[in-house]
C-alpha cells in the first residue's frame, strides 16, 4: 500500500492547478478558429458571386452581339443606318447592362466592320450604346458597304464593375464579344 506524504499531495494539487490554468487559456481557441473559417468562407462566397455576375454579363453581351449581327446582316439595300439598327438590338437585348450608377464609367460600346471583299473592309468605329427611344449613334455611310455574300462583324465591349462593399475586386475587367454573319 502506498503512503501519501504531505509533500506528494501538495505537488499533485499544484499539478492539477497548472493543468486547469492552461485549459482555461484554450477556451477562446474555438472562437478564433470559427472567425477564421467564417472569413475564408465569406471571401469564397464573394468570389463565387463575382464570377456569377461576370459570367451573366458575358452571356448577355454575347447574346446582344449576336442579335445586332443578325439585324445588320439583313442589310444590303434594306438597312439605311446599320449603327442605329445595331444600337436598337443591343438596347433591347442587354437591358441589364444599363445601370448608370454602377456602370456609368464603363459603358457598353460596339463597332461594325463590313467586308466589301475578302480583303477590304469598312468600319464604323466605336459607338456607345444609347438606351433610349431617341435613336442612337449613326453610321449611314456604312450602309452602302454591306455587300451581299460578304461578312459583317459586330464587336462589343463592356467594362464590367464587380464592386462589393465599396471595393472593386476586378477594376480592369473588360468583357468582349464578337459575331460575324454573311450579309444577305
Amino acid at each position: 500500500m502506498k503512503r501519501y506524504t504531505r509533500h506528494s499531495v501538495r505537488s499533485n494539487v499544484g499539478r492539477l492547478r497548472r493543468t486547469h490554468a492552461c485549459a482555461g487559456r484554450e477556451e477562446g481557441q474555438a472562437l478564433v478558429e470559427m472567425g477564421i473559417a467564417i472569413s475564408v468562407l465569406f471571401l469564397l462566397l464573394l468570389g463565387i458571386i463575382s464570377f456569377g455576375i461576370a459570367f451573366s454579363n458575358q452571356v448577355t453581351l454575347t447574346n446582344a452581339a449576336n442579335n445586332a449581327a443578325q439585324v445588320v446582316m439583313a442589310g444590303a439595300g434594306v438597312i439605311t443606318d446599320p449603327c442605329q439598327s445595331a444600337n436598337s438590338a443591343f438596347a433591347n437585348a442587354a437591358t441589364n447592362l444599363n445601370n448608370p450608377k454602377i456602370y456609368g464609367a464603363n459603358p457598353l460600346s460596339f463597332s461594325i466592320t463590313a467586308y466589301t471583299s475578302s480583303t477590304a473592309s469598312v468600319s464604323s468605329g466605336t459607338q456607345q450604346v444609347v438606351f433610349s427611344d431617341s435613336g442612337g449613334p449613326s453610321c449611314a455611310s456604312l450602309a452602302p458597304s454591306l455587300t451581299a455574300g460578304q461578312q459583317v462583324v459586330v464587336s462589343a465591349t463592356y467594362g464590367c464593375n464587380l464592386a462589393f462593399f465599396g471595393y472593386n475586386f476586378a477594376p480592369n475587367c473588360k468583357l468582349t464579344a464578337q459575331t460575324s454573319e454573311d450579309v444577305q
